[in-house]
């Protein structure tokens, strides 16, 4: 990745006058590197980490009427829950021994889209979500 970083970057300032400075900026972020792993990105966003430029969906499920999904990033080695929830919901992932990470309650933000949790360590864990109504935990399996 730098060795892509040091051929992109004098070509990237050449075509400056010739791009937009928001496609400048896109290609510039995606070519840096995460700023976390494994562990240092415990509770952590995974947008402002940078681990977002490789996910993937391990696991998506349906529980009730909530489609749960567990992200993951191999660059990063995290994963976090993301799904389309009402306002007040608590995303967040677990391991198999039930330890939480990543909590994040969403806000009342206008967003119709997906919302996501923060990261929890590794691949091995389930997304999890509580929503206001009735706080009571729904969950994936556990990824392998």
């Amino acid at each position: 990745m730098n060795s892509l970083k040091f051929l992109v970057s004098p070509l990237l300032m050449l075509l400056a006058p010739l791009i937009s400075w928001d496609l400048y900026v896109s290609i510039y972020d995606i070519m840096q590197p995460p700023t976390c792993h494994g562990i240092s990105c415990i509770n952590q966003d995974a947008r402002n980490a940078k681990c977002d430029t490789d996910v993937q969906t391990r696991l998506e499920q349906k529980i009730g009427n909530i489609t749960l999904k567990l992200r993951y990033s191999a660059l990063c080695n995290a994963s976090w829950a993301s799904a389309i929830v009402p306002p007040y919901s608590i995303l967040y992932v677990k391991d198999k021994e039930g330890k939480e990470y990543g909590r994040y309650e969403t806000e009342d933000d206008g967003i119709a889209g997906p919302h996501y949790g923060n990261m929890g360590p590794g691949k091995k864990l389930s997304a999890c979500v509580k929503l206001p109504q009735d706080n009571q935990p729904k969950c994936t399996t556990v990824a392998e």
